[in-house]
């Protein structure tokens, strides 16, 4: 059994005016041609929609069954039809950023303030996110951008879902502990509390194989994904932790924090902005183009 959508809006319309003649005019046909639709319609599913008997138009039991369907369908295209707009709204007036989480607090804050849009009326919306979760939730179009850390295998799943990147930085993830409650230093060789990430944080291979690669002896005290709270323990004198150099700069100077770092125990890491090819959107491009022109 074939029904056309127009027969929905064929009987919605026929209960709101209950006369042929009315209804036909409001579906810009003719009252014989609308006639016909209707008695197409009766054929199609094998029985009478409306008592022929009454001067009023008045549906038959199983023709207020098919009108509440209409009733149905038509309220679920009213739905979907707000839920486009909203999203079509959502879309023309916010950019949305994935950013690795120990990234968000300080590096691509400065990269926002100078951001020209302004005259756009645009607003961000940035989540902290595990750079696996951003690159599918980027392939999907959740989000316009995904700022991360690159490594060669990040590289190759950019590559194979499209996607086109931009280096917008660099840095150096180091080890660094607080010279509080008398606290001089911290030997790696000798069981040093460990501060780090969450197993399925991208930063916590890298620190795991540094560690492995030197030998270094520790016990994990601590893990998380959020590298705000991994930066405050390490403030307070927990133990010690790998932070990216560019997210501590004050805290060095200050020597609230004080690096361990040699050449074998610190890891240079680029940082990457990623957008979707397929996202052709204007103010995407407007974006994405800033920080390119900003690298050259």
């Amino acid at each position: 059994m074939n029904l056309e959508i127009r027969w929905a809006l064929d009987l919605i319309t026929l209960d709101q005016e209950r006369s042929i003649s009315k209804a036909a005019e409001k579906r810009y046909i003719s009252q014989s041609a609308f006639s016909r639709r209707l008695q197409h319609l009766e054929e199609t599913v094998g029985f009478n929609l409306i008592e022929r008997h009454s001067k009023d138009i008045s549906f038959t039991e199983l023709g207020q069954i098919l009108l509440t369907t209409a009733h149905s369908l038509q309220s679920q295209l009213n739905d979907s039809m707000h839920l486009i707009n909203q999203i079509k709204q959502t879309k023309e007036n916010t950019i949305k950023f994935a950013v690795a989480h120990s990234l968000v607090n300080s590096f691509f804050a400065e990269y926002l303030r100078f951001m020209p849009i302004e005259e756009h009326g645009v607003k961000f919306e940035i989540i902290a996110i595990n750079i696996g979760e951003g690159l599918q939730m980027l392939k999907e179009g959740k989000i316009d951008f995904l700022v991360s850390y690159s490594s060669k295998t990040v590289k190759q799943k950019a590559q194979s879902d499209s996607l086109v990147a931009v280096k917008i930085g660099e840095t150096e993830i180091i080890p660094v502990f607080a010279p509080v409650n008398h606290r001089q230093s911290y030997d790696l060789n000798s069981d040093f509390p460990l501060l780090t990430y969450s197993h399925h944080a991208y930063l916590r291979n890298l620190v795991d194989k540094v560690i492995e690669d030197n030998n270094l002896n520790c016990h994990i005290l601590y893990e998380t994904d959020n590298a705000e709270n991994l930066k405050q323990l390490v403030l307070q004198g927990a133990g010690v932790a790998w932070l990216p150099r560019i997210t501590i700069t004050e805290e060095l100077l200050q020597q609230r924090l004080v690096e361990l770092s040699t050449a074998q125990v610190a890891v240079t890491q680029n940082i990457f902005i990623y957008k979707n090819k397929l996202n052709n959107h204007e103010l995407t491009n407007l974006v994405f183009e800033h920080f390119k022109q900003e690298v050259e």
